[in-house]
């Protein structure tokens, strides 16, 4: 390039010019260029550092907010920020929910009045909401906040900012409210028929002494529903509390309206009778309660009946203690159940003398088995046929060392009660087997079972166990259930039945006749033996239809190949008839009084030595 075709005047003098050096002004140039771009790259970097920074920062900023409205959502309270203009600045959702107004109906920059004129919740208003309303100017001094509470519950809290704006807060506490009176509700009412509970009867009767006056009386019930385990156990707890809610409302159908029901759990119930002026007045509403519980229920596709015990105890107003009380309703409650179903006692003071001595008998039974006070008697079971003894049944006796020799009758049912019917029951069947495997061959051991040991399931191994200890032969045990084991759970005690069965062992079915008899049963259990209760042995002589009793159930087991025997067989009378009704075997004081094991073998030899059966059996 030539100094004519520069464009540049400065450059195109420098080129002209005798002494230019044109190399030296290109490396000039060259580096006024370069310092040009080195100080747009340093600005273009710093521009970048800028712009991340100004990103990080939004980021931060927008993560800030998110989180702020997050925690803005789900607060309690709603909260709405006003400038110095009274236009709005934010709001929260909570606020929007009290007032009943949608978002966008309320965007930044709205006022006060607008969200309380849009409001769905303000009936009730309270003057401060009326004064907001007419957009008066609210005298909010310095800081101090204004509040206000609407009746139902809200409360309203205004604020003033910094800025000259304000910050309105409202709390809703009627969730709060209602949830803390259901608490209260739960905590004194039974959840299941929403009837007062053991502490609101407690708090009634304290209610009852501190405004009761002297001389008047009220009665306290406590009842106890009959055969309801046996439906819990049958039909499902489903069922069950279908019938307690049932129950609630017939006996609360049949009080006064200032008299008291509450549900105590489970299938006990208490009641408190008012203005009670003779034992009378509580007899009749027990006699109410009988009537109306012992009338069918109707639960699902079920028609189900029970019955109902009742102990009551009658207190002056003035002086009722409610546990004393209770405990003195409970007593006769026990009473009354001690004589059968669907019965009412009032409490005397004789009834806690027999609980003082129930205490001391289960307190005794606690100790009996470590002490060995238990022992077994042996009654045979003397063949018609062969006037030989086929088995025996042993028959546990409790030697107390201060009552003597304790009947079962008076602590088997205790037993039960107090959950000792498993341990007792192994002691009998490890007794009974040991000792019978000592005896003749031909001659069984019968053993009682109770239908309490069917519901631990463990029955089977326990029976196995005492058989392979004891190496008795299970063909020589006989296993006697009574009727009332058909209460229970029918399939859960059939299969139990049909493993014993499988084991080798014998099924009897004792008392026959006494409890709920049923040909049903017959033929759904595995039994090898029916035993036909003592009370209608007793009357064969007098009662014609005890003799045809004895004679139909005789004729049934022969037709089923089944054994029957007569239990409580007397006098030759009666062995005489029963030989004739075809009964296989008999038992009972005729034949031997219970002996002790070692007398087992002696007596069964004697009578191994009577020749023929010319004359009826004599006492061992």
């Amino acid at each position: 390039m030539t100094a004519d075709d520069c464009p540049h005047p400065l450059l195109r003098r420098q080129m002209t010019r005798a002494d230019g050096d044109i190399a030296s002004l290109l490396a000039m140039v060259a580096e006024a260029y370069g310092e040009r771009d080195q100080e747009r790259r340093r600005a273009d970097h710093a521009n970048r550092v800028m712009a991340d920074e100004l990103d990080r920062t939004l980021g931060q900023l927008e993560l800030q907010n998110m989180r702020f409205k997050v925690a803005l959502d789900t607060m309690e309270q709603g909260l709405c920020l006003f400038d110095g203009a009274g236009r709005s600045v934010m709001i929260n959702r909570r606020m929007l929910e009290i007032y009943g107004v949608a978002e966008a109906d309320f965007p930044p920059g709205s006022e006060l009045a607008r969200l309380l004129a849009l409001g769905s919740a303000l009936n009730g208003a309270t003057e401060l909401d009326r004064r907001l309303l007419a957009n008066e100017q609210l005298d909010l001094v310095d800081s101090r906040p204004l509040e206000q509470r609407w009746p139902d519950g809200r409360s309203i809290t205004l604020l003033r900012t910094a800025d000259g704006g304000y910050l309105l807060t409202v709390a809703d506490v009627t969730e709060s409210r209602e949830a803390s009176a259901k608490i209260a509700h739960l905590a004194r009412h039974d959840s299941l028929t929403d009837l007062p509970n053991r502490l609101q009867l407690r708090e009634r009767l304290s209610e009852i002494r501190r405004y009761g006056e002297k001389g008047r009386r009220c009665g306290v019930f406590c009842l106890d529903l009959d055969r309801f385990k046996a439906v819990n156990d049958t039909l499902g707890h489903m069922t069950g509390d279908a019938l307690l809610v049932a129950v609630a409302k017939r006996i609360t159908g049949v009080l006064r309206p200032n008299d008291v029901v509450a549900r105590l759990g489970g299938d006990e119930f208490a009641i408190v009778q008012l203005h009670v002026v003779a034992d009378r007045d509580c007899l009749r509403l027990a006699e109410r309660i009988i009537k109306a519980l012992t009338r069918p229920f109707a639960i699902g596709h079920h028609r189900i009946r029970i019955g109902v015990s009742i102990g009551i105890s009658i207190e002056d107003a003035s002086t009722i203690e409610p546990l004393e009380a209770l405990r003195r309703a409970d007593l006769a409650l026990y009473a009354a159940k001690a004589e059968g179903r669907c019965n009412a006692r009032i409490y005397t003071t004789q009834m806690h003398e027999v609980a003082t001595a129930r205490h001391r008998l289960e307190t005794d039974l606690r100790e009996a088995l470590s002490r060995h006070e238990f022992t077994l008697r042996y009654q045979p079971q003397l063949d018609i046929a062969t006037n030989q003894v086929s088995a025996v049944e042993a028959l546990l006796r409790w030697e107390h060392p201060e009552r003597g020799e304790v009947s079962p009758l008076q602590f088997i049912g205790v037993c039960e009660e107090l959950g000792l019917i498993d341990e007792i029951g192994r002691f009998v069947l490890d007794s009974a087997t040991r000792e019978a495997s000592a005896w003749p061959a031909e001659v069984k051991v019968a053993v009682n079972l109770s239908a309490v040991q069917f519901r631990s399931g463990r029955l089977v191994s326990v029976v196995q166990a005492a058989l392979a200890r004891s190496g008795l032969d299970p063909a020589r045990l006989e296993l006697e259930v009574t009727e009332s084991l058909m209460l229970e759970d029918v399939a859960a005690v059939r299969a139990q039945l049909l493993e014993l069965k499988a084991l080798g062992c014998h099924i009897s079915l004792d008392d026959f006749g006494t409890g709920y008899s049923s040909l049903s049963y017959i033929r759904q259990f595995p039994f090898d033996r029916i035993k036909i209760d003592q009370s209608f042995v007793r009357e064969i002589e007098s009662n014609k239809d005890s003799l045809a009793i004895i004679r139909a159930v005789s004729g049934l087991c022969g037709s089923l190949a089944i054994k029957s025997t007569a239990e409580g067989v007397e006098t030759p009378e009666q062995f005489r008839i029963l030989e004739q009704e075809n009964c296989d075997s008999v038992q009972g004081y005729l034949i031997s009084h219970p002996v002790h094991a070692h007398q087992v073998r002696s007596m069964v030899d004697s009578f191994r030595r009577r020749s023929g059966r010319a004359a009826s059996p004599r006492a061992a």
